[in-house]
């Protein structure tokens, strides 16, 4: 029976994939999950056909592997994944988490419950698999040996990636719009804070000052910890870099978790390798290679940052006792003789306190088995050196390592240059705005475009009369053209005392607000700066409407050339006075309150990100 169905499904997908087969060929698995096929073909036949194929590979405990090509498999690959139901799941690479998002869209297309059902055991596998203090690693079940994947991991957004799908099933629109019951959405938000708690707890503490965070860190201790081979314990210039972006999208967040993110970017800018980047070129010997190139205005890190000072000590006494304990041996043959080293001999020999801050690099190749856990301090070229057994060992890494892996990066610039700012203009909004209610107007922020109006969330709408569709800029900025009338539709009920503008100039001529409302201004009063160099200049321009608030509507209009823009609107309500409430059912349900959706539950009222608050404050 089975083996019939399987050559059903297979015959199916053939029939159906003759109408796209050259798209989907185009794409990868995670294209496919992500949307790129279009919303009308989820929910199709040949979308059902496929989503059958993943519910037939999915593991018995809810999950998936990684790096499978399910849209791509060929006969056998599928029969030996669904011969493999029993093994364990994995969280690595987007594993489950992209399966999960695909069967969502599917249900949402054709609402046949098997699909919903699936995702269930998905995510109950996500839930399963979190650890008691927060935290994933990249398989359930562990494997309770000691092994790197058994840590709490950062390394390729596998954490940032489960706490996306937390939120957005949380949330409860789009693909996952009912998905889930409202108490597995309660489960969900629940989930998420303890990754949030996890993260803090993660945070390196380099002598005193907050830093960033490893790729991996243990479980027990928070500690930075080691990965494969290669992958020493430090502070990771890349998983620190997308953590902070992920952190800077969390509604209105902790002062504890604004003074984490604040201290993250503090500590990369601090320790970035100034006017430099990395580029692929062919080296002399014609191998594919990269190498250190001067770039005014970049900057980079390492992947992985030796630690420093008696927090070093700390890590690395503690590494280095894991390798001894392990009593591995690793073996090289040159020139007709063998030389065997103990995993702890070839650290402990390698490693340089005085090389604290700098990148650190690693060999993980099993024809150099002898270079593992090795701490090499120079990315490219250097001669080997004689080791005391008489070994010529390396010193750097070879063309391979650079070419497979990014051990730099500029990861951390966009972060320091653009996401930052942007996310500290919003906090230091929030944090000023008394009793004014903010709402922001931007990428994140919005909904739809129909012809040249923009529909932001909780009821915004920014129009023109310039025949201008939207478009966005970087750090989740709106495209605003010269020259063009844009009006800002507000709410009724609402009134603005205060607008911001923050963002910048697209071109390399200043730029400025010429005009609000009835108000007209100088190309001298709100400028926005040229960029430099292809570099943008981020500024906020904040004018207060207090004296004539705004209300039904507002005009604004720039000069000279396009900007990328985030809109901030101050807002309160015309009488000034807060919405009041009687809470009385316990049972949990929305209301929105003074313009924003809050939940109600128990006789008490949270935001959205969990967040309780005083209904006389809020």
């Amino acid at each position: 029976m089975t083996k019939r169905i399987l050559l059903w499904v297979i015959a199916i997908l053939g029939m159906c994939f003759g109408v796209k087969a050259a798209e989907l060929s185009n794409l990868n698995w995670g294209q496919v999950c992500s949307g790129q096929m279009g919303a009308a073909w989820y929910g199709s036949a040949e979308s059902q056909a496929l989503a059958d194929i993943v519910l037939s590979v999915q593991k018995n405990n809810g999950g998936w592997t990684k790096n499978d090509q399910l849209h791509k498999l060929t006969a056998s690959a599928l029969a030996t994944l669904q011969n493999d139901r029993a093994g364990r799941s994995c969280l690595d690479n987007s594993a489950t988490t992209m399966e999960m998002r695909f069967l969502a869209k599917v249900y949402q297309g054709c609402k046949i419950e098997k699909y919903r059902t699936a995702f269930g055991k998905g995510l109950q596998l996500i839930f399963d698999a979190e650890k008691a203090n927060g935290g994933w690693s990249q398989y359930l079940p562990l494997s309770g040996n000691g092994s790197y994947h058994d840590y709490i991991t950062f390394n390729d957004d596998l954490m940032t990636n489960v706490m996306k799908l937390l939120r957005d099933i949380q949330g409860n629109t789009g693909d996952f719009k009912d998905i889930v019951d409202e108490a597995t959405r309660e489960r969900c938000l629940a989930s998420f804070n303890k990754g949030i708690e996890v993260i803090l707890k993660c945070q390196v503490d380099d002598n005193g000052t907050k830093s960033a965070w490893c790729a991996q860190h243990d479980p027990v201790d928070f500690l930075p910890t080691e990965g494969r081979p290669h992958e020493h314990p430090s502070i990771s210039g890349c998983e620190s870099a997308a953590l902070l972006s992920f952190l800077m999208t969390i509604p209105n967040p902790s002062t504890e978790l604004q003074e984490a993110i604040t201290a993250g970017v503090t500590w990369l800018d601090a320790h970035k390798i100034e006017g430099k980047a990395i580029e692929d070129y062919t080296n002399g010997d014609g191998i594919a290679d990269r190498r250190i190139v001067d770039r005014p205005g970049s900057a980079i890190w390492g992947r992985f940052i030796q630690l420093g000072g008696e927090k070093a000590d700390q890590v690395y006494t503690k590494f280095f006792n894991k390798l001894q304990a392990s009593n591995k041996s690793r073996s090289y043959t040159y020139d007709g003789k063998t030389y065997t080293y103990k995993e702890y001999e070839i650290a402990t020999t390698s490693y340089q306190p005085d090389k604290a801050y700098q990148p650190v690099f690693g060999i993980y190749s099993n024809d150099y088995a002898h270079l593992f856990y090795r701490f090499l301090y120079n990315y490219e070229d250097t001669p080997p050196v004689v080791d005391s057994k008489g070994l010529p060992v390396a010193t750097s890494l070879m063309a391979g390592n650079r070419r497979g892996y990014q051990y730099l990066g500029s990861w951390g610039l966009n972060v320091i240059n653009a996401e930052y700012p942007a996310w500290k203009q919003k906090i230091d909004a929030q944090n000023e705005a008394g009793d004014a209610t903010l709402y922001e107007l931007s990428s994140v922020s919005y909904e739809s475009s129909e012809s040249t109006t923009y529909t932001f969330n909780e009821g915004f709408t920014v129009s023109n009369t310039g025949g201008k569709g939207y478009a966005t800029g970087s750090s989740n900025t709106v495209k605003y053209s010269a020259n063009v009338d844009y009006t800002i539709a507000i709410p009724q009920g609402l009134s603005v005392q205060k607008i911001t503008f923050y963002g910048y100039d697209n071109y390399d001529v200043d730029a400025y607000i010429s005009q609000l409302n009835d108000v007209s201004y100088t190309s001298t009063d709100y400028v926005f700066p040229a960029k430099i160099g292809g570099t943008a200049n981020f500024v906020t321009h904040t004018i207060d409407l207090a004296s004539t608030p705004a209300t039904g509507s507002i005009g604004f209009r720039l000069g000279s050339k396009q900007c990328c823009l985030i809109i901030t609107l101050y807002c309160t309500s015309p009488s000034g006075l807060k919405e009041l409430i009687e809470i009385k059912a316990n049972a949990p349900f929305k209301q929105f309150l003074n313009g924003r959706i809050v939940v109600v539950k128990d006789g008490k009222i949270y935001e959205v990100s969990g967040k309780e608050v005083d209904p006389m404050a809020y």
